[in-house]
């Protein structure tokens, strides 16, 4: 049975509180996500309807500065008659302290959407594999985050 996606976060944060212990790793995270994946939301029957973001980058919205990498998964939202009416993000986001290291990584953002050449699984083994992930396991993050909003 398809949930709701305005349950989205929800049943997003019930995944982490699941766990026994949160793996920071960027293995981890992909494991979580792979885990999100698995649950349907009543979303449209388009190709971008349910699609993923992977990202990371110097963030400055912070009161200190924060290294920021999270994957999304973006669920579109339809209207009464099935028309698009926004996009559902569910962030889920590791924080870290900005050091030098995590500077001078600079930014990236990467999406997958279903019906490309790439299948999710491939897409996702990419992510773990990043070479942002070999810099990050020296790292351990100020917080961990999930949140959802409309876009």
């Amino acid at each position: 049975m398809k949930q709701q996606v305005d349950s989205a976060e929800r049943t997003a944060r019930r995944l982490v509180e699941e766990m026994d212990d949160l793996d920071t790793s960027l293995s981890g995270l992909t494991g979580l996500v792979r885990r999100f994946s698995a649950i349907e939301f009543e979303a449209p029957e388009s190709p971008d309807a349910d699609g993923y973001l992977f990202q990371y980058g110097r963030v400055n919205w912070f009161s200190e500065p924060t290294f920021a990498l999270s994957i999304v998964r973006q669920l579109e939202v339809g209207d009464v008659t099935g028309e698009h009416e926004a996009f559902v993000q569910v962030q889920f986001e590791f924080r870290y302290s900005l050091d030098d290291d995590l500077d001078s990584a600079g930014s990236h953002s990467e999406w997958w959407f279903p019906g490309g050449e790439v299948s999710f699984d491939s897409w996702l083994n990419s992510v773990d594999q990043a070479p942002i992930s070999r810099l990050l396991a020296t790292k351990k993050p100020r917080d961990f985050a999930i949140w959802q909003e409309l876009v």
